[in-house]
C-alpha cells in the first residue's frame, strides 16, 4: 500500500514537471516570438518612416525645382525647355528619386502647349500626386482689382471672395447713365450670402460713404471716411464677408504674351521661334504666307482641315467684322484670328452658337443671345451689352482684354435675369452697371487695373423720361450676382493665360 502511494506521488510530481516544464517553454517561445514581432514592426516602422522622408523629400526636390529654374530664373521659358526641364531635372533627377510624369493620363492635359503637369512619386509603399498648374491668383476671386474696387451699391457675392490691392470704396449709391445724363441712385451696401466668403486687402484701406456720395460722376471726396476693419459690418447689408489676408505671392498673366503664344500655336510663326521678341503685327503679317493658316473672308470657309492650325480673318475692307453664322465651330486645338475689330452679335430669336478659340487684335463687342464654349483673347477694349451668355455643351466663355472692360444695360428694364456664364479679366480698368439691367455671373469679374462696379437693389421700369427703381430688402434682389466658378479655366486647358510663375500643389499621400 505504502508502495503504491509513493508511486502515485511519483507520478503526480513528474506530471508537474512536465506541466510546468511546457509552460515555461510557452513563455520562453512567446517571448522570443514577440520580441522577433516586435523586431520586424519596429523594422516596418523605420521603412515607413524613411519612405515617407524620401517622399517629402522628392516633393521638396520638384518644389525648389519649378521654383528656381522656372518662377526666379526663366518665367518666359518656352513650352519646349520646360518638357527638357521636367524631363532632364525631375523625371532624370541625379538623386533617383522615384518621379513619373502621369500627365498623358489626363485627357484635358496637352503638354505641347500648356504647362500643367501631373507626377507621381514613389517611396516604397507610398504614393503621392505632385500637380504643377500656371492657374492665376484672379481666379480665386468673383470680384476683384489690382487697383481699387469700387461697390457702388448693392452687388450681391453669392459663392466666392472678393479682393482689393490698393483700396476698396464702398457707398450706398450707384452711379447710372439714362439717355446721356449721368445720374446717381441711392440703394443699399452690398451684401455676401455667407461670412464663410473672404475679404483680401494688400493694404487694409476701406473707405465708406452712406450720404451724398456722388454728384454726377463726382466722387464727393468730402462724405468718404477711413473704415476700420473691426467694423467692416457697416459697409454691408445684411451679411459682411470675413477679413483675411493671402500671404502667398500673386500670380499675374500676360496678356500680350500670350496672345503671341497662341499666334504661335495656331501655326503663325515656326515653334522653334521665340515669340516674345515679336510684334504682333509682323507676326499676323508672316502668318498670311504660311500654309498652316488659313485666309478667310467668310466664316463659312471654316473647315477644319487637319493640315490647318489657325484661321486668319481678312476683312474685305476696314470696318469692324461680324460673324454672319448662327454656328461658328472650330476644333479647340485651333485658333480663329481676328486683325482688327470684332462684333459677334446675334439678332435672331435663337441663341447664336460659338465654339472657337479667338484672338481679337483690336477691339470686340459682345450683344444678343449667345452660347459660348470658348476662350477668347482681346489686345483692345471689350463692350458687352445687351447680352445673355449661356454655356454651349457645358461650357463657358473665357473672356481676357488688354483694354478696358465694359459691361452695361443689359437686359435693361425687364426682372427677367439674364445670365453670363463666364471669367471676364481686364489688364486695364473696367466698369460694370447693372442699375436697369439685370446681372447673373457665374464665374467672375477681375481687373488688373481698377474695377467700379454699379448695382441696385430693386426693380427698375423704364418711364420713358427716367428710371422708376423700387427698392427691396432681399440682398437676393440686387440685380447683380456673382456667384464664382473656379472650374471654367479647367475645361479650357489650352486657353489658359501666359502666368509669371507656377505653383506646386500636392495630393494627399498614399499607401498601397
Amino acid at each position: 500500500m505504502i508502495k503504491n502511494e509513493r508511486g502515485s506521488t511519483l507520478v503526480v510530481v513528474m506530471l508537474m514537471l512536465m506541466v510546468f516544464t511546457v509552460l515555461g517553454l510557452a513563455i520562453i517561445s512567446t517571448s522570443i516570438g514577440g520580441a522577433k514581432r516586435t523586431e520586424i514592426r519596429e523594422e516596418q516602422v523605420t521603412n515607413d518612416l524613411d519612405a515617407i522622408r524620401h517622399l517629402n523629400e522628392a516633393v521638396a526636390y520638384i518644389k525648389e525645382t519649378i521654383n528656381q529654374e522656372f518662377n526666379i530664373k526663366n518665367p518666359d521659358m518656352s513650352i519646349r525647355a520646360y518638357q527638357n526641364l521636367i524631363q532632364d531635372d525631375i523625371i532624370d533627377n541625379k538623386y533617383q528619386y522615384q518621379i513619373a510624369n502621369i500627365s498623358n493620363t489626363y485627357e484635358t492635359i496637352n503638354e505641347s502647349e500648356d504647362f500643367t503637369r501631373v507626377l507621381q512619386v514613389t517611396s516604397g509603399n507610398y504614393t503621392q500626386k505632385v500637380y504643377i498648374t500656371g492657374m492665376p491668383s484672379f481666379l480665386k476671386y468673383a470680384v476683384g482689382s489690382r487697383g481699387t474696387l469700387t461697390l457702388n451699391g448693392s452687388t450681391y457675392v453669392e459663392e466666392g471672395n472678393i479682393y482689393a490691392s490698393d483700396k476698396i470704396i464702398i457707398a450706398n449709391e450707384a452711379k447710372y447713365i439714362f439717355n446721356g445724363d449721368d445720374l446717381v441712385e441711392k440703394t443699399t451696401f452690398p451684401s455676401v450670402a455667407s461670412n464663410k466668403s473672404l475679404l483680401f486687402l494688400e493694404n487694409e484701406n476701406i473707405d465708406l460713404c452712406n450720404y451724398n456720395c456722388y454728384s454726377e460722376k463726382t466722387k464727393n471726396n468730402g462724405s468718404f471716411h477711413s473704415l476700420k476693419l473691426e467694423n467692416l459690418d457697416d459697409a454691408f447689408d445684411p451679411t459682411s464677408p470675413t477679413y483675411s489676408k493671402d500671404n502667398t505671392e500673386f500670380v499675374e498673366v500676360d496678356i500680350e504674351k500670350t496672345f503671341k503664344e497662341k499666334l504661335q500655336t495656331a501655326g503663325f510663326v515656326d515653334d522653334n521661334a521665340n515669340p516674345y521678341n515679336m510684334d504682333i503685327n509682323q507676326m499676323i503679317a508672316n502668318g498670311r504666307s504660311r500654309s498652316s493658316v488659313k485666309l478667310i473672308t467668310s466664316f463659312k470657309d471654316i473647315d477644319n482641315d487637319p493640315s490647318i492650325e489657325g484661321y486668319l480673318y481678312v476683312s474685305p475692307s476696314q470696318e469692324d467684322t461680324y460673324i454672319e453664322i448662327d454656328n461658328l465651330t472650330l476644333d479647340k486645338s485651333k485658333w480663329l484670328v481676328f486683325d482688327g475689330n470684332a462684333i459677334i452679335e446675334n439678332i435672331g430669336r435663337d441663341p447664336m452658337n460659338v465654339s472657337a478659340n479667338i484672338l481679337v487684335t483690336g477691339d470686340l463687342t459682345l450683344r444678343g443671345a449667345i452660347n459660348f464654349n470658348s476662350t477668347i483673347y482681346v489686345f483692345g477694349n471689350t463692350t458687352i451689352n445687351n447680352v445673355d451668355i449661356k454655356g454651349l455643351n457645358d461650357g463657358e466663355l473665357i473672356l481676357m482684354t488688354q483694354g478696358q472692360l465694359e459691361i452695361a444695360r443689359i437686359n435693361k428694364f425687364t426682372e427677367d435675369k439674364s445670365s453670363i456664364k463666364a471669367y471676364l479679366y481686364t489688364n486695364q480698368d473696367a466698369e460694370v452697371y447693372a442699375m436697369g439691367s439685370y446681372l447673373y455671373v457665374e464665374g467672375g469679374i477681375f481687373a488688373r487695373g481698377n474695377l467700379e462696379v454699379n448695382a441696385y437693389r430693386g426693380s427698375a421700369e423704364d418711364e420713358g423720361t427716367g428710371i422708376k427703381f423700387t427698392d427691396n430688402d432681399n440682398e437676393t434682389a440686387s440685380r447683380l450676382i456673382i456667384k464664382n466658378n473656379k472650374k471654367l479655366f479647367m475645361n479650357q486647358e489650352q486657353g489658359l493665360p501666359k502666368i509669371n510663375q507656377l505653383e506646386v500643389m500636392t495630393d494627399l499621400m498614399k499607401k498601397e
